[in-house]
């Protein structure tokens, strides 16, 4: 027979249900007190530590990502279903078919059928997912390593690829194009290529740099009218197409006022298209033509003065003349004869085109920025 826990007193067994370990409600509240008064006098136990979470680190989430694009193999898959490859995969469908607005942790799990919170143990939150995505896209089509053909062809390659990514994921020019980009290995890995084409030509390390963001920039500025196109047909729901079909009669009637004789010529000949693909592949050749200047100058021309970037701000000034629309006088040393045009004979000293003598006296400034 069974008896109660505090006092000891034999129990009778109850009819139905768990088995009673009180006989009253008194001895229930006595041991209730006998408890919290042991709890109080023995000191506290300290809650152990989480444990850190695998997906905190960004900087091995990118290392993974990449080492798996490289692979070109997914790892194996969770008891969930789910992977950081996966999430990334169904982020970029997201952002190309409804832009990166509509991009969020919760959008991506339901898209996947998962909780959000089971997200975060892969990805620790939505700047490391576009992080990720953005390493993904730049992975798409590696080019070869080198590009036959020279330096020309290496650059042409970069931009191309450069801008055909574009095409498929507009979004990324938001993301790319900013003083913070991504930084991931896949990201550096096409300036170093555009750097690598150009290397041996006498060119310096920052001129390299300089000519891969030169090229990069022009595919971006080219861009901005192509990735726009995309972002206004899907907010208004009206393709370029008809928006010009729309704008036609318009531009018809201001055209044959006669006011803009060089855009009714161009009219006339090529109507209103504008074939985008068309204008990036003449600007980029026209920047490849200046870049030849450049490189043959290097290679056969004189010694060259110090580049522009290494060189200081007021010898820019100094140098490329005066900054405002004020004549300059010409001010002879102390104890020498002015070097300017010599003063008309039929002219006499102290008249009021003679240079007064504050003007005389005060010595060239470099003009500050401020």
């Amino acid at each position: 027979m069974s008896t109660c826990v505090q006092c000891g007193e034999p129990l009778s067994a109850a009819a139905r249900g768990r088995r009673p370990r009180y006989c009253s409600r008194a001895c229930q509240a006595r041991a209730y007190r006998t408890r919290t008064a042991e709890r109080a006098a023995s000191p506290p136990t300290p809650a152990p530590a989480p444990a850190p979470s695998p997906a905190r680190d960004i900087s091995g989430t990118l290392a993974r990502s990449t080492r798996v694009a490289e692979a070109g193999a997914e790892p194996r898959e969770p008891r969930d279903g789910l992977s950081t490859g996966r999430i990334v995969r169904t982020a970029i469908r997201i952002a190309d078919t409804e832009g990166l607005d509509a991009l969020s942790m919760r959008r991506v799990a339901a898209e996947l059928d998962a909780g959000t919170m089971s997200l975060y143990r892969y990805v620790p939150g939505k700047d490391t997912l576009i992080e990720l995505m953005v390493e993904a896209v730049f992975a798409e089509s590696a080019p070869p390593d080198p590009v036959p053909g020279g330096w020309r062809a290496g650059l042409e390659l970069a931009a191309r690829r450069e801008w055909a990514m574009y095409s498929r994921h507009p979004w990324v020019l938001r993301v790319i194009a900013t003083p913070q980009p991504p930084l991931g290995p896949n990201v550096l890995a096409d300036v170093e290529r555009s750097m690598r084409a150009v290397d041996g030509l006498g060119l310096d390390p920052m001129t390299m740099h300089w000519v891969a963001i030169m090229v990069s920039a022009q595919v971006q500025g080219s861009a901005l009218l192509l990735v726009n196109e995309v972002e206004a047909e899907r907010r208004t729901g009206v393709t370029t197409r008809q928006w010009r079909a729309l704008k036609a009669p318009m531009l018809q009637e201001i055209l044959e006022s006669g006011r803009f004789p060089m855009l009714s010529r161009l009219h006339e000949e090529r109507g209103d298209a504008i074939d985008l693909d068309e204008w990036f592949e003449f600007g980029l050749r026209r920047l490849l033509d200046g870049l030849t200047v450049l490189i043959e100058s290097r290679r056969t021309g004189p010694p060259h003065d110090e580049p522009p970037h290494n060189r200081p701000i007021h010898d820019e000034l100094v140098h490329d003349g005066p900054v405002h629309d004020e004549p300059s006088h010409d001010v002879a040393p102390a104890g020498t004869e002015s070097r300017g045009d010599p003063e008309p004979a039929d002219m006499e000293p102290g008249t009021s085109d003679d240079v007064t003598p504050r003007d005389s006296e005060a010595p060239p400034q470099a003009r500050s920025l401020a």
